[in-house]
């Protein structure tokens, strides 16, 4: 008889830690964090829309947008923002472990670097709004960003092409089909990100972008910043200037980082909006509805 109830009050003590487990194990999903990091000419505020929808649907969400390189201070080269991005991540994650980390226009191209180099095993799900994911290659319409101003785009390579440029941000993600060996020659940022050139951290970067559990590219037709607006979803020019689609870019087919990896493994995930400038992505609700709540997870 005391065996029986041994083993029953075992039974109970399993089914109880079991219960424990998974109510726990749901109420993680429900509650990792979201890291958010701005764009350029731009501060940390910029995405207080989307805070306060993330606090309207999960109240219990921690959310921090990281406070750096705000305004003027956004167009500092990407090798000495994104130590800095790194290291604030790892001040949530240390006291959280997994995130999920959004990226807004240059924030993305940011946010790859941070997922890349910072070694950080508790990136989740990234979020990638309307960024230059492969680079940027053209003036935008009506120059919102305030870049370049008095040039077409074919001289920015004059500009962003040397170790003077490489002290501006955007030059880290100029990428200029049509001048193709001066990119891959004097870019300090990109072409590492995308491994287009030998260097001891590939495997490394690759591994990295490999270890999240989904990739969210957002972006579309009417952004008017992003050139090619497809570049948002990892597509780009050709040296013609015709579009080329991801999956038959060189940076898909030779698996350079892992995006072929992550889509083989379904973890790519587009969303394409219609009719939504550059400028407000981050302010339109359909978009937080349609593309980010749904990867809040």
């Amino acid at each position: 008889m005391k065996l029986i109830l041994f083993k029953f009050a075992t039974s109970l003590v399993v089914i109880a830690l079991a219960a424990l487990i998974s109510v726990t194990s749901a109420s993680d999903d429900v509650t990792r964090p979201l890291v958010l990091i701005h764009g350029v000419n731009s501060d940390y505020t910029d995405l207080n829309e989307v805070i306060g929808w993330v606090k309207e649907d999960f109240p219990d969400m921690p959310t921090f947008s990281l406070d750096a390189f705000n305004d003027d201070y956004s167009i500092i080269t990407l090798e000495e923002q994104v130590p800095k991005f790194v290291s604030l991540l790892k001040n949530v994650t240390d006291v959280y472990g997994g995130v999920n980390l959004l990226g807004y226009s240059q924030g993305g191209i940011v946010s790859r670097g941070v997922i890349e180099w910072g070694d950080n095993p508790n990136i989740h799900n990234f979020i990638s709004l309307s960024a230059p994911g492969l680079g940027q290659f053209g003036i935008p319409y009506l120059n919102d960003t305030f870049f370049f101003d008095h040039l077409m785009a074919e001289e920015v390579y004059r500009v962003c092409y040397n170790k003077a440029g490489q002290l501006i941000s955007v030059c880290n993600y100029w990428n200029d089909p049509t001048k193709r060996s001066s990119y891959l020659d004097t870019n300090v940022y990109l072409p590492y990100l995308n491994n287009e050139v030998s260097h001891e951290n590939s495997q490394r970067y690759k591994d990295n972008f490999v270890n999240l559990n989904k990739v969210v590219l957002i972006g579309g037709p009417d952004d008017r910043v992003i050139q090619p607006w497809q570049s948002a979803q990892y597509s780009f020019w050709d040296a013609k200037l015709n579009v080329v689609a991801m999956k038959d870019l060189d940076y898909y087919t030779q698996d350079t980082f892992g995006l072929r990896t992550l889509d083989q493994a379904g973890k790519l995930a587009f969303c394409t909006v219609s009719g939504v400038h550059h400028t407000h992505w981050p302010h339109t609700k359909s978009v937080y509805e349609k593309c980010i709540k749904p990867y809040l997870y």
